[in-house]
């Protein structure tokens, strides 16, 4: 059954500071009130919330301690006696803010050690870009030296006069252009030009960059007709098969 329990004046006004609105200007009120009891029980995610103060109904609003319900919720409570005031305030964790403090100082550090290692690969990588500029400008170089040498060792080669050379690439990929003077050796043999009779001459210029230049470098060129504003003769290839035996092709053919 339910309990019936009238409060006392002094048990009303602290009942009315909940009922009426509070004002600085306001008076104190009294007034008799009727409370509740039925053994009203608080749960929280399922658990019941234990307490000393037991809640009450008044007026078909239920009553439940503050200073319960604040230790539910983490929040520190204080009684203002003079103000009438009830101060609710966020708990400190002085453990939790230790470690958020303790994890906020690591974050500084990792940064710090980020842009310090930030810092480190921009150095590496200038680093690695001057050291490909000087090994660019090395094997310009020496491709610039094989031509000069090309030139040397077959200006004259058999009955071709006056033979030029072009190169361009690098010691993985090597573009050799030859010129020669068609009109001339065809005066000169009285047969007319034709991919056999560059056989030689192409095989002894692959060969001769595979030894003075790389071994394994690819080669591709073109031979040009100087006494024909430089027409397409035959195109060749030089390479290393799957078995990194040398193949050389002419016009399409393997000489």
């Amino acid at each position: 059954m339910i309990k019936k329990q009238y409060l006392a004046v002094a048990s009303a006004l602290i009942l009315t500071a909940g009922l009426f609105p509070a004002s600085s200007d306001a008076q104190v009120a009294k007034k008799n009130l009727t409370a509740n009891y039925n053994n009203i029980k608080v749960l929280y995610n399922g658990s019941q919330v234990s307490t000393t103060i037991e809640p009450f109904i008044v007026n078909g609003t239920t009553y439940i301690p503050l200073r319960m319900m604040a230790g539910v919720f983490n929040k520190d409570i204080t009684w203002d006696g003079t103000n009438y005031t009830i101060n609710v305030k966020d708990t400190v964790d002085t453990g939790y803010q230790a470690e958020l403090a303790q994890k906020d100082a690591e974050i500084a550090r990792l940064k710090a050690q980020i842009d310090d290692l930030n810092d480190e690969i921009d150095g590496l990588e200038d680093d690695l870009s001057d050291y490909e500029d000087d090994d660019d400008d090395d094997i310009d170089e020496e491709v610039s030296d094989l031509e000069d040498s090309l030139i040397d060792e077959f200006e004259t080669y058999d009955d071709f006069e006056d033979v030029d050379f072009s190169l361009d690439g690098d010691d993985e990929d090597l573009t050799v252009d030859i010129y020669i003077d068609k009109d001339a050796w065809e005066e000169e043999t009285g047969d007319d030009l034709d991919a056999a009779a560059l056989e030689d001459l192409v095989q002894d210029v692959v060969e001769y960059v595979w030894d003075e230049f790389y071994d394994d470098v690819e080669i591709s060129g073109t031979i040009y007709d100087s006494s024909d504003d430089d027409e397409d003769l035959y195109d060749f290839e030089g390479y290393l098969d799957s078995d990194d035996d040398p193949v050389i092709e002419l016009d399409g053919e393997e000489i």
